[in-house]
């Protein structure tokens, strides 16, 4: 079964990663006779043909991490282990796929590099957290920052929730790292809770994936 890697540089969390290159018939092809019901379940009622591909790659890369139970959603559209044995989170931008696997909850995101998150900077950063854009890379720098809270939102699993207002980031030193994962640290103030988070970050050529968790 094809995939890019599975990298354990993340405390007590698993995560996969899919280069997608794939159509959704080949990848369907990759399930063995035991998990085609898994495969069918995947793309229950979905018809087109990108959301099938990502479907298929991430119920894949979870088997390779040992989760085959069965995957629900529930109606913020965050993806759960049926049978609750593990927490899990998925992400996809342009031809990637990613998956994290935690016995807490996690979410995982990945986001290709590009200007597009500096141009809205200010839509989803506080005044602090725009000095941050002030390094040698602002592109880089906020395309992280953007990565950053849409994993944390994505721990959330909540609606409401505005990412200059609710999602604030302990400034840090931008730091590019393929070796191993770096991390700075993150609070929300959109549950009540005022819950405190970690960080983790990666980047390769193509994109930065960054890893939320408590």
């Amino acid at each position: 079964m094809p995939f890019y890697a599975v990298l354990d540089r993340f405390p007590g969390v698993r995560v996969a990663l899919w280069r997608l290159d794939e159509d959704s018939e080949t990848l369907r092809g990759f399930f063995s006779e035991e998990s085609k019901s898994v495969c069918d379940k995947a793309v229950d009622g979905i018809t087109a043909e990108k959301r099938r591909r990502e479907r298929l790659a991430a119920r894949l890369l979870l088997i390779r991490l040992g989760q085959t139970g069965d995957i629900v959603y529930d109606r913020h559209g965050k993806p759960e282990i049926s049978d609750e044995s593990a927490h899990i989170s998925i992400s996809h931008t342009q031809g990637w796929v990613v998956v994290a696997v935690a016995d807490k909850p996690v979410g995982v995101d990945i986001e290709t590099w590009g200007k597009r998150a500096l141009k809205v900077s200010e839509r989803f950063l506080d005044e602090k957290e725009r000095e941050m854009l002030k390094a040698d890379v602002p592109d880089d720098v906020a395309t992280l920052l953007w990565s950053a809270k849409e994993s944390m939102f994505k721990i959330l699993g909540i609606e409401g929730v505005d990412f200059a207002l609710h999602l604030r980031i302990i400034p840090f030193r931008y730091t590019p790292s393929s070796d191993e994962a770096r991390r700075f640290e993150a609070e929300e103030f959109r549950s009540g809770k005022n819950r405190h988070f970690r960080i983790y970050y990666i980047c390769l050529s193509d994109f930065v994936l960054t890893l939320a968790i408590e």
